[in-house]
């Protein structure tokens, strides 16, 4: 073991992965538990950096920032989805790892949450990356608030659902999805005011960079209406 794994063992939090599930075509559903997890100070959004390879032959560690899906602090368990299509480092770690593994992590961080859970609407927007997040802001929200959303993904094998087993965002599959058509659906769905609407964009960079500009130059919406987090490049 190296000298930089011995000491992040030391200043890391640890659980072990109690559940290791394909759920979709390229994604993972993985349960983390142990006492570890107890009094963390979540709010739904934001992200845990999780550290794996501290025990492995390359000595060499790794780290990669994913969702939460679900924090349960009853249970003491932390549920996450992990996405394996850029066969990354992080990638063949969920692909491989076991129930019975210990991890390292440290958070919950990140700010890509509710700010204000009393707007007149939301719009959830993103990609397969983005759809445990997604879902972790849906839950938020009361199911009577009016809420707009669309998820991309390229095969139907790529979606699935929330963790009671429904679909509450709306998908589009296909190859390509400009920002443009993402938009002309959600105006489809019965959105007719943007400036009253909080908008929450995530996944490809090129996706929320897009959209972003469209929402600001031809729907006229404000900067402190947008909220946009790039999952991968």
């Amino acid at each position: 073991m190296g000298l930089l794994d011995s000491l992040a063992k030391q200043v890391l939090k640890r659980a072990t992965i109690t559940c290791v599930a394909p759920i979709a075509q390229h994604t993972y559903h993985l349960t983390f538990q142990g006492p570890d997890l107890a009094d963390v100070q979540y709010t739904p959004g934001q992200t845990l950096n999780v550290f794996f390879d501290l025990s492995g032959p390359e000595a060499a560690l790794r780290k990669r920032t994913y969702s939460i899906w679900q924090y349960n602090a009853e249970a003491l368990t932390l549920e996450l989805a992990v996405c394996t299509f850029s066969n990354g480092p992080g990638a063949r770690w969920a692909q491989q790892c076991r129930p019975g593994d210990d991890v390292y992590f440290h958070g919950p961080g990140g700010k890509f949450i509710l700010d204000t859970p009393t707007a007149f609407s939301y719009c959830l927007l993103g990609d397969v990356s983005a759809l445990s997040h997604l879902y972790a802001l849906r839950r938020q929200l009361p199911q009577a608030q009016s809420v707009f959303s669309l998820v991309h993904a390229r095969t139907e094998a790529d979606c699935f659902p929330d963790l009671d087993g429904t679909y509450p965002l709306h998908f589009a599959i296909a190859d390509q999805l400009p920002a443009t058509e993402v938009l002309a659906e959600v105006a489809a769905q019965g959105l007719s005011s943007a400036t009253s609407c909080l908008f929450y964009i995530g996944g490809a960079q090129t996706l929320c960079v897009e959209t972003r500009q469209l929402l600001r130059k031809q729907w006229q919406v404000s900067a402190n209406h947008l909220k946009a987090k790039p999952f991968w490049k």
